[in-house]
């Protein structure tokens, strides 16, 4: 039974980790609503420390495959779709420095020196590659935008931190090459085969970029509203409509962990709308924000028991 178990643990998903970042989003999401309200009760801390328990047990069990399939690990770095999830192991770093900004700023200092190192040696290795290799079209979604996305939510970090040069350095890098992405992606969707069924609710990481760029560009602008800044994020609301006006198709596809992608791009355009809020003091956004965050908790939710019930149906730690 045991030698069954440690076979199943050699095909655990990389994938996992973007369970661990959704519950991230919603920590800082959650921390918003409070300062909003000034909510005496942080319910954002405990959603902050489960998140930090449950990245560290997919950390562990993630080690425990490194030692027992490294042959496996190797083959999902060097694979055109699953080596965009790796970013997502450090990118969880950044989003605690974020939300430990208010808790310690010792600790909060050491997840992001961690991130800028571990993203520096990624971003480089993935230009490298892109510039080195043959890309098939197909194989592109927007999963793509993650490796570089993260990039973007430097100066939120840094706003506290003081790292001012390092931020913009990784935040032009972001902004540069989110236009050149988006024009291949938007390509490859119009005019070439159907994105697979599987990956599908990628479709829903469109909302998020024009989302972080309105926070990070407000947050290195001393949290001035200018007119840019509203270009980016009514752009977001755009493509959530566009998304979601798709709902009958995404519906129907299968329960697979690319389903988290619904939301991270939820919670990027829910702290969009708190801060668009917070700058404006309109009601229409005081609802739409209330809108957006109920609509994260229900998704996450409804993510966490499908993944219960797949777990439970043994589908986890399967070959593909």
């Amino acid at each position: 039974m045991k030698k069954n178990k440690t076979c199943r643990l050699e095909f655990f998903n990389i994938s996992f980790f973007a369970a661990v970042m959704w519950f991230a989003w919603l920590s800082i999401a959650s921390h918003k609503l409070e300062e909003i309200y000034n909510l005496s009760f942080h319910f954002s801390s405990y959603i902050l420390y489960f998140t930090t328990i449950f990245f560290s047990i997919i950390s562990l069990l993630y080690i425990i495959k490194l030692f027992i399939n490294i042959s496996d690990v190797k083959n999902d770095f060097n694979h055109p779709v699953k080596s965009n999830f790796f970013p997502w192991i450090w990118k969880i770093l950044l989003l605690l420095a974020i939300w430990f900004l208010t808790i310690n700023k010792w600790l909060s200092n050491l997840f992001w020196i961690s991130w800028i190192i571990f993203q520096s040696i990624f971003t480089i290795i993935l230009f490298r590659r892109w510039m080195l290799h043959e890309t098939n079209i197909n194989t592109m979604n927007p999963l793509w935008f993650l490796p570089i996305v993260w990039n973007m939510i430097a100066p939120i970090a840094w706003f506290k931190l003081w790292y001012e040069e390092l931020s913009w350095f990784f935040f032009s890098i972001w902004i540069i090459m989110w236009f050149v992405l988006f024009t291949i992606i938007m390509n490859r969707i119009i005019f070439h085969n159907p994105i697979p069924q599987k990956l599908m609710p990628t479709l829903f990481i469109l909302i998020a970029p024009p989302s972080i760029w309105f926070i990070s560009f407000t947050t290195l602008n001393n949290w001035e509203l200018m007119q840019l800044w509203k270009i980016m994020y009514y752009f977001s609301l755009f493509m959530f409509i566009i998304i979601i006006s798709k709902i009958n198709i995404l519906k129907k596809i299968k329960f697979y962990l690319s389903w988290w992608a619904y939301s991270f791009p939820m919670a990027a355009i829910t702290i969009a709308t708190i801060l668009y809020y917070k700058l404006t003091w309109t009601v229409f956004f005081y609802f739409l924000w209330t809108f957006f965050y109920s609509l994260l908790v229900i998704i996450i939710l409804l993510l966490f028991y499908k993944t219960y019930k797949w777990i439970k149906k043994r589908e986890l730690c399967v070959e593909e």
